[in-house]
């Protein structure tokens, strides 16, 4: 099952942006229909951490991978088969940079869906010529949302707590708004971001910081409810997080980056998370009357996980991880197929930086063309956040129906 406990690298990794293979993990996880793709077989990479104590993403390679299968029966892409291959970063900067050499020297044609908090595989992917397409957003070095071959769409990660207040407001009609945080200079301007998200909203904020060793938050919760706040934004961990609502109860209201708690560890809760509201980028599954692509992406999965993948698994199935993953094949397909002559890194990545109005249904039209003007997220191209709220008695997240677009609320709250 997937962890969320990544929270605090998470949160760095956005900070820095905003500021300015382990190669034996490598699979050949898919292959082509025989009865499909007849032209010269070209390969995605999936880099994502498999094996680490606390941060792995299975599901996010489960949903590339069974994007591919389907794909492959569709015809390939322009007649391609496409193989996919899994490569674990370890959410390591030594493995990861080995991942992505492999796919440099194995001439690639692009990465999808990379995840890591350390960095590095950018730099490699930039000199090899190899788009990133679909990564987290979260590498420590920033260069997800900076290097001028990745293509980002999950703003989650770096907007949430800008977002927190607004959607607080909107549902409750908070006046102030606590905002804990650790103590660490890579997390500095997550109170910021809040900041100019309450400003925005009209909500006041006030910033207490952690240790990254407190496990007694009671106290935190005392200090957020007697300066009068009714809700918190949390730049936590999972576990963090947890002991906050624990010791806040159903007093306060609760706001985080959607994926940053399971929902195993929600139902656990009880009550506790009667109030607890998520930021996410993409819609919940149960969402399928209203985006009917949901319906395809799960029937490929649920395809995939017949055809043995214990990765496309339905307990496995999140809506940050799995989307994310398989709209990144979804944009290879579609932005390859434009693609005249030969289907290479290179043309790909020239022919996706010419791409506009990419409709992938789940997420508002993409605009390779245009930058974002936010110093240091230049290859974010998805700016809204939805809303979701926690449900105890159904164990699952429903949607507020409000949407937010991040790059707003920073403009209006800096003014």
């Amino acid at each position: 099952m997937r962890s969320r406990s990544a929270m605090a690298a998470l949160a760095a990794g956005a900070t820095l942006a905003l500021a300015a293979c382990g190669s034996s993990g490598t699979t050949g996880e898919s292959s082509p229909a025989t009865d499909g793709p007849k032209a010269s077989p070209v390969k995605l990479m999936s880099i994502v951490p498999l094996t680490t104590p606390t941060t792995n993403f299975p599901e996010q390679a489960g949903a590339a991978k069974a994007a591919v299968r389907a794909l492959n029966k569709r015809g390939g892409i322009n007649g391609h088969p496409v193989q996919i291959d899994v490569c674990d970063s370890k959410n390591d900067q030594a493995a990861g940079e080995a991942c992505a050499q492999k796919a440099v020297d194995g001439k690639y044609l692009a990465v999808v869906s990379a995840f890591s908090t350390a960095g590095g595989i950018n730099a490699i992917l930039e000199k090899g010529g190899i788009p990133s397409i679909g990564a987290s957003g979260v590498a420590g070095d920033g260069s997800d949302l900076t290097s001028k071959i990745s293509f980002v769409y999950q703003p989650a990660s770096t907007y949430y707590e800008a977002v927190c207040a607004p959607l607080l407001k909107d549902t409750i009609k908070i006046s102030k708004m606590g905002v804990v945080n650790y103590d660490i200079a890579a997390a500095s301007r997550l109170g910021v971001l809040a900041g100019l998200g309450g400003k925005s909203a009209g909500v006041d904020t006030q910033e207490i910081k952690v240790a990254l060793t407190t496990s007694d938050y009671a106290p935190i919760a005392a200090r957020v409810t007697d300066a009068g706040a009714q809700g918190v934004t949390m730049g936590l961990a999972e576990a963090s997080s947890i002991g906050l609502i624990q010791a806040g109860g159903d007093k306060l209201s609760y706001c985080h980056a959607a994926g940053t708690i399971s929902d195993a560890n929600l139902v656990k809760l009880g009550s506790a998370a009667k109030n607890f509201y998520a930021v996410g980028a993409f819609p919940l599954f149960n969402q399928s009357a209203k985006y009917p692509e949901l319906t395809r992406l799960e029937s490929e999965l649920d395809a995939d996980f017949a055809a043995g993948d214990s990765d496309a698994a339905k307990n496995l199935r999140h809506s940050t991880s799995t989307i994310g993953g398989w709209l990144a094949v979804q944009i290879v397909e579609q932005v390859g197929k434009k693609v005249t002559g030969d289907l290479t890194a290179k043309s790909l990545l020239t022919q996706l930086n010419q791409t506009k109005g990419l409709n992938l249904q789940l997420i508002p039209p993409l605009d390779f063309t245009k930058t974002n003007p936010v110093p240091g997220l230049t290859r974010l191209f998805n700016n809204t956040l939805l809303g979701q709220k926690w449900d105890p008695a159904k164990k699952t997240f429903f949607a507020t129906g409000k949407s937010y677009d991040g790059q707003k609320i920073l403009t209006a709250g800096a003014k």
